[in-house]
Formats: structure tokens, C-alpha cells, sequence
């Protein structure tokens, strides 16, 4: 019969016990390290989401560590987790203490994490103050600006502030890529967006965002070389949903029939509302004359994304085929004009006004108003009540908020709007 576990350990040398819970705190404090190194190395390759992930392993052994939290704050910031590197920096500040060496990083990590949160105009002239004074940081200023300056559609700030990345660190993909992305957006030509990608990928081949971007540029005019950068991906990550529709959209464009629908359906699998995808599977059964299913899947597709333009399209001329459909595909083709019509609004707003005003409220209501109607309500309130931060009497948003709080029955909201309303 075994021995009792507690007369077993009383029985063993003092010096054994303490080797094996040295070897065990060794081993605990080892693997950190490792974590710790890894995201350090993965922050270096501006790969964050996977550099925040080391970061918060790290921490489960040096949860004390306030150097730590700052550097998870950081991480979260600059991978957009927002909430995640509040929380840390607030660790930071309760683990260190005020002192005059702390404030500063502090200070700036919070400035920084509200400019690129989108909540810019209070802070970009502390931080333009910081930029031009040259500092070791002014790098990491001019990322956190670019992305809050993008995530308003400041896209003329946007470049300038990525230039001067450029200017001093010519090589850096993170730059080059959130570059292409700014043009892609409205500031400037397809073909200088797909320029800046491949510059990206020159310099660090596994950048997948960048590898998506340009295929996504290329699949109309050049679906060979995009099918191979969307296996590149899937090669690499074999659940990406947005490699695995550009590929089959790439095979559709190739005639490849059969191989697109096997990833599209893939694709839906994982994401029955995908519209993009749903929209490729009605193009198939529209070119395979099956025009009930084609119909039904592009009616699904624009249910799912109102704004798809290229579904509208597709169902009006899908309806427009079928001699019976004549009156619904002349409905179709008014909405889709109205769509057109919106979307190009949303263009001029994005590429050139908001550039030129970015603080006048109507711009912001308009957008606001276009992501509520086309089925985006958390983007659209955002926008509406960026609106009535700059004006607080801003009528049209006080009344789409009253709208749509009314609608979706938060009634203590609809009122407050209404109670606004003169």
C-alpha cells in the first residue's frame, strides 16, 4: 500500500524540497522570459496583437512588474485594443506610483492613446509640440496621429504624418503599409497605394495585411499574380476568411468555377452573412442560368451589406433577365442609384472635405447618417455624437439619435435627444 503523500514528503530532505521548488519557480520565471522576449521581438516586426498576446502570458507570473504593464499598454494601443491598454496603463500608474521619472511616459502613452482612439483635436498640439521638438518618441507620436487622423478621415494629416515617418526611417513597412491603406481610402491614385503595398512586402515579405491589400488591388486587372499572394496567405493561415474569398474570387475571375464555389461556400460556412461572398456565389449561379438561386443569393447579399454595391448591381441585373421580374428590377436599379449616389458622397466627404473642415459638424452627421442607414449603428452613433461634441445643438443629430434610439427602444436615450429638439 502507497504511503500517506504528507509522511512521504516529511520523509524527504530538506534540500531536495527546496531544489524542486527552486526548479519550479526557475522554470515559472523561464517561460516569462521567454514571453516577454518573444513580444519584444514581435513588436520589433510591428506585428502587435501577437506582441500584446506574449505580453499579457508574461504577466501572469510578473503581474507586479509596472514596466511590464507599460509596455502591454503600448502593445494594446498600437494593435487598436483600446479598452485593454487603458487597463494597463492604469495598472502602471497604480503600480509606480506618481514620481516626477514616471509622469512623463505616462502623460504621453495616454495623450497618444486618445489621439489614435479618434478623439484627436483636444491633443494633436501637444503632440505636434512633442514632433517638432525631435524627440526619441517623435516616431511612435506620428504613428499614433496617423491612425487617429485616419480613423476620422483627416487623410491629408494622415500622409504628412506618415511621410515624416518615411523621411526618417525609409524602410518601415508599418509606415508604407498604413500608407496604401490612406490612399486606398481616397488620397491618391490605385496604382500609389499598390506601389507602397509592394514596397512593404520588399522589406518584410510576411506582412499578410499588406499582401491582402494588394491583391485585393489587383484580382480585376492581374488575377493571376492576386491568387498567388492570396495562397501566400493561406498558406500561412489557412482559417483566413480574407484570403480565402479573394481566392475564390480569383479562381471565378481565372474560370475556375468549380474551385471558387468549393472557398466561397468555405467561406460562408464560417460566415453565413458574408455579402462579398454571397455575392461571388450569385455571379456563379447567374452564369449558370440558374436565376431563382442566383436572385435569392444576391437578395441575401444586400440584406447582409446595404451598401454593396456590386450586389445591387448584380440583382438588378439578374431580375432584369427574367421577363416576369420587370417591375422589381426597375425598383432595384432606383436603389442602387441611390446607393451609387450615397457612396460617392461618402468619397467626396472622406478624400477631400473632411480634409479641408474636418471640424464642421455637418460633415460629421452626414457620415454619421450614411453608417446608420446602411446598417453600421456603432459607427454611425459614434460619428452623430462626434457631431454634437463639436456642436451641442446640433439639430439633424439630435434627431436621427432620437430616430434611432426610438427605433431600437432605448427610450431613456430617445428622450434625452428629443428634449433637444427645437
Amino acid at each position: 500500500m502507497a504511503s500517506h503523500p504528507v509522511r512521504w514528503f516529511l520523509k524527504r530532505p530538506l534540500w531536495s524540497i527546496l531544489i524542486g521548488l527552486a526548479l519550479s519557480v526557475a522554470g515559472v520565471n523561464l517561460w516569462a522570459w521567454y514571453n516577454y522576449r518573444e513580444a519584444g521581438r514581435l513588436l520589433d516586426r510591428c506585428r502587435f496583437s501577437q506582441a500584446y498576446g506574449h505580453y499579457t502570458q508574461a504577466l501572469w507570473v510578473w503581474r507586479w512588474s509596472a514596466s511590464l504593464h507599460f509596455h502591454a499598454a503600448r502593445a494594446a494601443r498600437r494593435a487598436g485594443r483600446y479598452p485593454e491598454a487603458e487597463h494597463h496603463l492604469a495598472e502602471y500608474q497604480r503600480l509606480q506610483g506618481e514620481t516626477a521619472e514616471t509622469a512623463l511616459p505616462l502623460a504621453l502613452e495616454r495623450l497618444l492613446l486618445q489621439a489614435q482612439s479618434g478623439d484627436i483635436t483636444q491633443v494633436e498640439e501637444p503632440l505636434w509640440q512633442y514632433v517638432e521638438k525631435n524627440r526619441p518618441e517623435t516616431p511612435l507620436v506620428l504613428e499614433a496621429l496617423a491612425r487617429g487622423y485616419i480613423r476620422v478621415f483627416r487623410l491629408r494629416a494622415a500622409m504628412n504624418c506618415l511621410n515624416k515617418i518615411l523621411e526618417r526611417e525609409p524602410d518601415n513597412a508599418e509606415a508604407l503599409t498604413m500608407a496604401g491603406k490612406t490612399i486606398e481610402k481616397g488620397y491618391g491614385e490605385v496604382a500609389d497605394a499598390i506601389k507602397s503595398y509592394r514596397r512593404a512586402l520588399e522589406i518584410d515579405p510576411e506582412r499578410d495585411d499588406a499582401r491582402l491589400s494588394v491583391a485585393q488591388l489587383l484580382l480585376h486587372d492581374h488575377a493571376e499574380v492576386a491568387r498567388k499572394h492570396f495562397e501566400y496567405v493561406l498558406a500561412r493561415q489557412p482559417d483566413n476568411r480574407e484570403a480565402m474569398l479573394g481566392l475564390g474570387q480569383a479562381h471565378l475571375m481565372l474560370g475556375e468555377t468549380g474551385k471558387a464555389r468549393a472557398l466561397l461556400e468555405e467561406v460562408l460556412a464560417r460566415e453565413p452573412d458574408n455579402s462579398r461572398a454571397l455575392t461571388e456565389l450569385g455571379q456563379i449561379a447567374r452564369l449558370e442560368g440558374k436565376m431563382t438561386e442566383a436572385e435569392s443569393l444576391f437578395r441575401k447579399a444586400v440584406a447582409a451589406d446595404p451598401a454593396n454595391r456590386y450586389a445591387h448591381e448584380r440583382l438588378y441585373r439578374c431580375l432584369a433577365q427574367q421577363p416576369d421580374k420587370q417591375e422589381e428590377a426597375a425598383e432595384e436599379i432606383a436603389v442602387k442609384e441611390r446607393v451609387e449616389a450615397d457612396l460617392a458622397r461618402l468619397g467626396a466627404i472622406v478624400s477631400k472635405e473632411m480634409s479641408r473642415t474636418p471640424n464642421d459638424p455637418k460633415l460629421h452627421y452626414e457620415i454619421g447618417s450614411f453608417y446608420l442607414r446602411y446598417g453600421k449603428p456603432a459607427i454611425g452613433i459614434r460619428w452623430l455624437y462626434s457631431a454634437l461634441k463639436l456642436d451641442p445643438n446640433h439639430q439633424p443629430s439630435h434627431q436621427e439619435l432620437y430616430k434611432y434610439f426610438q427605433r431600437t427602444g432605448d427610450w431613456e436615450k430617445a428622450e434625452r435627444h428629443r428634449s433637444q429638439i427645437r
